[in-house]
């Protein structure tokens, strides 16, 4: 037996959902259907306090912002009208970091690896590259798999 979950370097989740005008307008309705439609939250899933803090974090990447944990929780305090736990709040950034959407530097947060991109480059750029990485992995087994049956 193959101990799989050792095998497993991360997991990713793209799902093509239709782009209804209604979601077009308003920021909440848009946050969700990219969170949902990037695999970080799942369906019928509520996640509200991951969904404030990618609202945080798109407006600051938008006002080339770098926050801080303490100007994140400060933010979203202002958002949701009350100050969540910083234990929760670190839970989800650490998810973000390790997913890759997420870098520190300097004790500083900012989206993708890089400073300058928009959010489209930054989140394509990611899940090329780890689809990438995957699909060599996968061509090298099949290839061998194939090679074996000869």
């Amino acid at each position: 037996m193959i101990p799989e979950s050792r095998l497993i370097r991360s997991e990713l989740t793209i799902r093509e959902l239709a782009l209804p005008d209604d979601v077009l307008l308003a920021k909440k309705s848009l946050i969700r259907w990219i969170a949902l439609s990037l695999g970080l939250i799942h369906p019928n899933e509520s996640r509200r306090l991951l969904l404030d803090i990618l609202e945080v974090l798109f407006e600051c990447h938008a006002k080339n912002e770098s926050p801080t944990t303490k100007d994140i929780v400060d933010r979203l305090g202002i958002l949701s009208k009350e100050k969540p736990t910083i234990k929760a709040v670190y839970y989800h950034l650490q998810r973000l970091m390790e997913c890759g959407v997420l870098t520190r530097r300097k004790g500083r947060y900012m989206l993708g690896d890089e400073e300058g991109r928009s959010l489209q480059e930054i989140f394509r750029g990611l899940y090329m590259k780890k689809t990438g990485d995957a699909f060599s992995n996968i061509g090298r087994a099949m290839e061998k798999l194939e090679h074996g049956y000869r």
